[in-house]
């Protein structure tokens, strides 16, 4: 979701979305209920190690996921046709070479082909 926007969707710590990002999940909500298929929605997180005693980069990475459903389904998207919510942490950063990078703080959305 990052791609075209060349922004960081959450600050750093955080699952608060940004401005930006709110307005872009509202136009993915609409493009979503025209769509067929289940979706699962992963969140995750830049590499800085963020850890508390009750909240590490794990969590973050699902309070973004769930964020995002919220926004998603704020949107108008029906919350039925979420399959699942996941968080990803620092595991599948989207900017490799640059593990610190704003855009590893996003989240992802697959939508699924209906089996039949």
């Amino acid at each position: 979701l990052t791609d075209k926007y060349k922004y960081a969707m959450f600050a750093i710590g955080s699952a608060e979305p940004q401005k930006k990002t709110l307005q872009v999940m509202e136009k993915i909500a609409h493009i979503l209920q025209k769509e067929k298929g289940t979706i699962v929605i992963s969140g995750h997180t830049d590499a800085r190690r963020y850890k508390s005693r009750s909240y590490d980069n794990w969590r973050l990475s699902v309070a973004r996921a769930e964020m995002a459903l919220y926004m998603l389904v704020r949107g108008g998207l029906d919350e039925k046709r979420v399959e699942r919510i996941e968080g990803a942490s620092d595991h599948a950063l989207k900017v490799p070479g640059d593990p610190m990078a704003a855009e590893n703080r996003r989240i992802e959305i697959l939508l699924r082909e209906n089996r039949s």
